[in-house]
């Protein structure tokens, strides 16, 4: 590999990551055109960890977007792998949520599987699966969950 095709593989694995963390900008701000930007248009979430199945197309995932704005979410990512090839590439990372409902505060982590496309020149999230380890009140905490916890 030359010198002039690692720094483009690290120029896109540092776009990538950044479009993760545009993803969370996003959902903390509730700016549901600003988060179905960054998908392709065919662009889904899987959250069937969290019993809502996958959602599909910029206006679908728009739609279900703004249904979610009440719990106040908050997310942080960490530990990020990513596997480019071409122009499409795969990666996961770890994920942390803060939220509220009713007024209490809610505390979830899980994992997000993603594919993304290089669209343009610019990376998207082609697919996105939220796998989900617990989303829980933070007075009932998860160190007594039976299983990956109880999911809200």
């Amino acid at each position: 590999m030359t010198h002039e095709e690692m720094v483009e593989e690290l120029w896109n694995r540092e776009m990538i990551r950044e479009l993760t963390y545009e993803y969370g900008i996003a959902v903390e701000a509730q700016d549901a055109d600003r988060l179905v930007s960054l998908f392709t248009r065919n662009g889904s979430v899987d959250f069937s960890s969290l019993g809502k199945g996958v959602i599909e197309g910029h206006e679908s995932l728009k739609e279900f977007y703004i249904t979610t704005w009440p719990l106040e979410v908050k997310p942080f990512f960490t530990n990020h792998m990513i596997r480019i090839d071409g122009d499409s590439a795969t990666g996961f990372c770890s994920l942390e949520n803060r939220g509220t409902r009713e007024g209490e505060s809610l505390i979830g982590a899980g994992r997000l599987h993603d594919t993304y496309a290089k669209i343009d020149g610019a990376w998207k999230f082609a697919t996105r699966r939220v796998e989900m380890f617990y989303f829980v009140p933070l007075s009932e905490g998860w160190a007594k969950l039976d299983g990956p916890g109880r999911l809200l």
